[in-house]
């Protein structure tokens, strides 16, 4: 900008220069003419014109004063032209100038305004500068920060995942001290004619005492008692939440990878339906131990994805009756269905696997294998099931540690138990062999469950249904038997057989 105003100033001045040189030349013509017609004049007056008698016509001096008057004219005129042209020069001369100084006020107003804008800039990029400074101090704080965060996070899951195991072990410790083969006793609300129940362990929860008043031979009344103890006893006035907080704990061990297995038995009528499933119009307090058991799988399931597990769920219903299997889940048909064990899995053929998106999914399946399942009216029961009811939810879990586990629920509704006498299924050769089976399979599982408590050969294969939960009665698996009692003083008779 400075060069430029420069320049212009350069050829301002030339230009100039050039209209000074050019007036002076115009006036000193002008002053040439001046001079010679000065000259002129004063020969004219120092020579006068000579007496006609020398030889110099009038007439002849006349004509020449005529000619120097009219070159004086030419001359003046000329002078006049001159000036004026010289004036006029110099008044565009002084507009120019006038224009000029216009133009260097607003060049010099420029230049000071973007000396003042460089001025700005200057200090703007001072001010950028310690801002990228101070900036690159602090990213280099928070990667430090980030880096020591990051190192934190990493320990911090890495304690996750050690409690989780911690947690997992000490709990399955805890299982095992409890003993991993339990039995339950609930005692259903009664009305009317009750019998004589009592409940002396009022701390512990785990002594019944069942009193039978009878008529001796010589006509005494006879009272009898007789004395039971369980891992846990539930009283007439225990709410299905009581139970569930005794069985959630067996849930848990499912996530954690140990196959549980949930027996309901009883004879009909005793509530162990109801214990498992719930009135069929469901309130959040009278959820059974199925729904609230599903409810729990899928909220520690998500609440498991913080620390880095998924589950997935896979559901199978079978029937059991007369000792064969039927599927409760597909087109069952003529399909034959064989137990097969394959390490520790227990697969059967033909069976159809559902994969269950959630609770709800759930209590839809069951409701469906509801509708299929034989049952049949009894003496003890308008509507009495005649075959064991088997859900089998299989649990997968895989861990972004690479730890994995799979575990099987087994959720059974046994088969109404009760003596051929009292049921009436001794009249009807049906119902006979339906009961016959039923009781039959019942003793298998006592069997069983006796030999695993006494470390005694332990006998699977004596009925489908203790072969079917071979895998999850063994080992290191958690089995629980809830046996629901009816209070009632006509049921006294089946609640002490049972």
């Amino acid at each position: 900008m400075h060069a430029l105003f420069s320049l212009e100033k350069q050829r301002n001045a030339a230009s100039q220069s050039r209209e000074r040189l050019e007036r002076e030349a115009q006036l000193d013509k002008m002053r040439q003419l001046e001079e010679e017609i000065l000259s002129q004049r004063q020969y004219a007056h120092a020579h006068p014109p000579e007496p006609r008698q020398r030889g110099v016509p009038f007439e002849q001096v006349r004509e020449m004063r005529a000619e120097h008057a009219a070159e004086l004219a030419r001359i003046k005129a000329e002078h006049a032209a001159l000036l004026e042209a010289a004036n006029q020069a110099k008044d565009e001369a002084n507009e120019q100038i006038l224009d000029l100084r216009a133009r260097l006020m607003a060049a010099e107003s420029a230049r000071d305004s973007a000396n003042d804008a460089l001025e700005a800039l200057r200090k703007q990029m001072s001010e950028i500068a310690e801002q990228q400074t101070s900036t690159e101090a602090n990213e280099a704080a928070l990667t430090h920060q980030v880096a020591t965060l990051r190192a934190e996070n990493s320990r911090l899951t890495e304690q996750v995942f050690a409690g989780e195991q911690l947690r997992r072990k000490l709990h399955n410790q805890v299982q095992e001290l409890r003993g991993n083969v339990r039995v339950y006793v609930r005692v259903r609300p009664g009305h009317g004619a009750l019998a004589s129940l009592a409940y002396p362990d009022t701390l512990g929860h785990t002594a019944l005492e069942v009193r039978s008043t009878s008529e001796s031979a010589t006509g005494n009344q006879v009272t009898k008692t007789y004395p039971f103890t369980f891992d846990h006893v539930f009283g007439p006035d225990a709410s299905q939440d009581d139970v569930f907080t005794e069985v959630s704990q067996l849930v848990q061990s499912v996530l954690d990878g140990y196959n549980t297995t949930i027996f309901a038995y009883g004879q009909t009528g005793s509530g162990k339906t109801h214990t498992l499933e719930g009135p069929e119009v469901l309130s959040a307090a009278e959820q059974g131990l199925i729904p609230r058991a599903m409810e729990m799988l899928w909220d520690v399931a998500a609440r498991m994805r913080s620390q880095g597990w998924e589950y997935s769920f896979d559901a199978q219903m079978v029937q059991i009756y007369l000792d064969n299997i039927y599927d409760l889940l597909g087109d069952d048909g003529q399909q034959k269905h064989e137990i097969r064990h394959e390490g520790d899995r227990t697969v059967v053929t033909n069976v159809v696997t559902v994969p269950v998106e959630g609770p709800a999914h759930v209590h839809k399946l069951l409701a469906t294998a509801k509708k299929r399942r034989a049952v049949a009216a009894t003496l003890m029961n308008q509507r009495s099931s005649r075959s064991h009811s088997v859900f089998m939810l299989r649990v997968r879990g895989r861990c972004v540690t690479g730890e994995a586990c799979d575990a099987t629920l087994n959720l059974v509704d046994l088969a109404g138990s009760e003596r051929l006498n009292t049921s009436g299924s001794a009249a009807d050769p049906t119902r006979l062999r339906e009961a016959q089976s039923i009781n039959r399979s019942l003793s298998s599982l006592a069997d069983v469950i006796g030999a695993l408590g006494g470390g005694k050969h332990v006998p699977y294969r004596n009925s489908t249904l203790t072969w079917l939960l071979r895998n999850s009665l063994g080992g290191n698996s958690k089995t629980l038997m809830l046996l629901a009692l009816s209070p009632m003083a006509d049921h006294l008779g089946e609640t002490l057989w049972q």
